[in-house]
């Protein structure tokens, strides 16, 4: 059972004697690790990826999927836009969020830190094919001084097919996707404008990227987003309320949204590199990314995607501001392998003779 806005309030005296009470700091962790969080289940219909894919058919350069081309595998990352919570509109907060990760008042400003993900295997469309996402919180750490504090939690997904005998209640060490991502919930209070992130403390890559593309996202970019995304969130779709509540001087630009971003323009320029060199019959593959976001991201105001090969199988992505500092930056590493046939598909997918489980 998810936990329900009366319960995420219950939570305020113990999240309010953050700085206080160090026993309150065990308190709160142990309730939120032990929080049970509603296990997600998904077609993964091809039609919100296509969805996906012209959305950033005019963002990014060189896409190398295009609508109505058939292809049975996911593309890596499109996962960010499948498996949401069913929460309903009288569960949400002021802010446009849901409860099922807030450690309670008065930390309700919540923010996308980072995170990572792991690709053990390949996603599929398949008509009638069910996956589930199992989700849990997996650590809670508070950092930075008493009344400034801010509450970052790890959430674990772990992304796999049903099985035959219907739902599941435990992790499968062989799921194709397992996700950590990264929150940050900060203090309710409203900071000043565009403080500290944009004024002080501009990080610049120590490097040169091989390749780089710049574009201007529109709130046009980030309302589609928060569509595909069943995103309620305030701060990437009502400008009054970032000016006026958060102190930001635009909307912002999802977390999520720049890890798609960064792997869909690593993917097209590796397979760029790949027909430049007469290798076109392989592919290249995501194995592992992790990143961190340092710096807000604003609608209509520029942004640049950046490349650079660190090693054979090890990759460099990151995202400048206008001003060129850093705002994203991650570690991606590669691989290689045959192309993905579709009479080896039934090897790769467990659900391939029985896939009509429905949750």
């Amino acid at each position: 059972m998810s936990i329900t806005y009366t319960q995420w309030k219950r939570l305020a005296e113990c999240a309010k004697l953050v700085g206080h009470h160090t026993v309150s700091l065990s308190h709160l962790k142990q309730e939120m690790t032990s929080r049970k969080l509603p296990e997600l289940y998904d077609d993964c219909s091809k039609i919100r990826s296509d969805l996906l894919d012209a959305t950033l058919h005019d963002v990014l350069p060189h896409q190398e999927y295009r609508i109505g081309k058939t292809r049975t595998f996911m593309p890596q990352s499109h996962h960010l836009i499948y498996f949401h919570p069913a929460t309903r509109l009288s569960s949400l907060f002021p802010d446009g969020t849901d409860p099922l990760h807030s450690p309670g008042m008065p930390f309700t400003r919540r923010m996308w830190a980072g995170g990572d993900i792991t690709f053990k295997g390949h996603l599929t469309f398949r008509d009638s094919a069910f996956l589930r996402c199992m989700e849990s919180i997996k650590d809670v750490e508070i950092k930075g001084n008493e009344g400034d504090e801010k509450i970052f939690v790890t959430i674990e997904r772990r992304i796999g097919w049903m099985p035959k005998s219907g739902k599941q209640s435990h992790p499968n060490v062989d799921d194709p996707v397992v996700e950590n991502r990264k929150l940050v919930f900060l203090r309710d209070r409203p900071r000043p404008l565009d403080m500290p992130s944009s004024a002080n403390h501009t990080i610049k890559h120590p490097h040169e990227p091989q390749a780089r593309h710049t574009f201007i996202p529109s709130p046009a970019l980030l309302f589609r987003f928060s569509a595909l995304t069943f995103n309620a969130h305030a701060i990437h779709l009502d400008k009054k309320y970032c000016q006026e509540v958060e102190g930001y001087r635009n909307l912002l630009v999802h977390g999520p949204l720049t890890v798609v971003l960064m792997l869909q323009y690593l993917t097209a320029y590796l397979h760029r590199r790949r027909r430049w060199n007469g290798k076109s019959q392989d592919q290249v593959i995501i194995t592992f990314v992790t990143y961190r976001n340092l710096a807000p991201l604003y609608a209509e105001e520029e942004m640049t995607l950046c490349v650079r090969q660190k090693e054979t199988h090890l990759w460099e992505t990151w995202i400048e501001g206008p001003d060129g500092g850093l705002a994203v930056r991650a570690s991606v590493r590669t691989a290689e392998e045959e192309p993905l046939k579709q009479k080896d598909s039934k090897k790769r997918d467990p659900m391939a003779k029985e896939s009509s489980h429905q949750p």
